[in-house]
């Protein structure tokens, strides 16, 4: 997560706790938060102590309104810029953060290496993969999702009603009734895989998407989009990471790394390019590179590396 977006949900935590409406469910949220990374934790004690400054600034001002004038004289020090400003973008997020809540807006995310399986009002089911963000509004028209980061699988309710529309960046994802995976990447890629029913696609990355149907699947990329159909043992292993597994049946060792690197903040590495093009399979614990490292070792006989707690180091023979 950049710091900037850390900064503004430590901002969106300080304004629900300075409100005093926080519900043990949402405190159990914040803690979750708080320990998931110690720059959540940073971010959030130092923009504490700045309101906790600014509370004190206020207070020293004297009931009968009346200013000393030397308090005016340039000589004397003024707020720190600094301060100013991060009391202004509180007072802005924390106005946005209400509304936000106003409108029915829940969030739910999960932690690298972290699953979570979100049973929602109507019945629907949100299972959402490692590092990954989403907002869910349920409302009387429209059931809503906004997918922030990661990856999602849906199982909607059927309800004709209140189509269930999941949001990606630039394209929205629609569904009645059905079940579909919507993953974001880094690189503005935007996977689509349906697995039940039928969804509809619109996005201004093309003039029209032919709607998916169950065992399909779409790339979308800024300026491409590509539907293909996918076999069913293939859109086994695509949802395996429902059950905290990773499957491969022929990836290259390049992409089974990058895979694995998802899920863990201990990272596999290749000491040499070579590698990058060996076919690997079979199925795996997605937190364990450990054990995956283990068997590329039996299998090609490559050297591991273990010694640095950050990282794994697959070398050749």
């Amino acid at each position: 997560m950049k710091d900037d977006d850390i900064e503004r949900q430590a901002s969106i935590w300080l304004a629900s706790r300075d409100a005093g409406t926080s519900s043990a469910e949402e405190q159990a949220s914040f803690n979750y938060w708080l320990d998931a990374d110690i720059r959540h934790r940073v971010a959030y004690l130092k923009l504490e102590a700045n309101w906790k400054r600014s509370d004190r600034l206020r207070a020293a001002r004297p009931l009968d309104r009346d200013v000393d004038p030397d308090l005016l004289r340039p000589s004397r020090p003024r707020m720190p810029l600094a301060l100013a400003a991060s009391v202004l973008l509180l007072l802005v997020v924390a106005g946005g953060y209400f509304a936000h809540a106003k409108l029915g807006w829940r969030n739910f995310e999960t932690r690298i290496g972290d699953f979570s399986r979100i049973v929602l009002d109507d019945g629907s089911v949100i299972d959402l993969n490692t590092d990954s963000d989403v907002r869910v509004r349920i409302g009387s028209a429209k059931r809503e999702v906004r997918l922030l980061r990661g990856e999602a699988r849906f199982q909607v309710a059927h309800d004709k009603a209140r189509p269930f529309v999941v949001t990606a960046s630039d394209t929205d994802v629609r569904a009645v009734g059905t079940a579909f995976s919507v993953r974001l990447r880094e690189s503005e890629q935007i996977d689509v895989v349906v697995s039940e029913g039928t969804v509809a696609i619109a996005t201004a990355r093309a003039p029209s998407v032919a709607p998916l149907t169950a065992g399909e699947t779409a790339v979308l990329l800024p300026d491409h989009v590509s539907i293909s159909r996918v076999e069913p043992q293939l859109l086994e292993r695509r949802f395996a990471w429902t059950s905290g597994k990773l499957q491969f049946r022929g990836e290259t060792l390049d992409e089974a790394v990058s895979e694995f690197n998802r899920y863990n903040r201990r990272h596999l590495a290749l000491a040499d390019a070579s590698l990058a093009s060996l076919r690997v399979g079979g199925t795996f614990q997605a937190t364990d590179p450990e054990s995956f490292a283990a068997a590329l070792s039996s299998a090609f006989g490559l050297k591991v590396e273990s010694a640095n707690p950050d990282s794994i180091v697959l070398r050749p023979p």
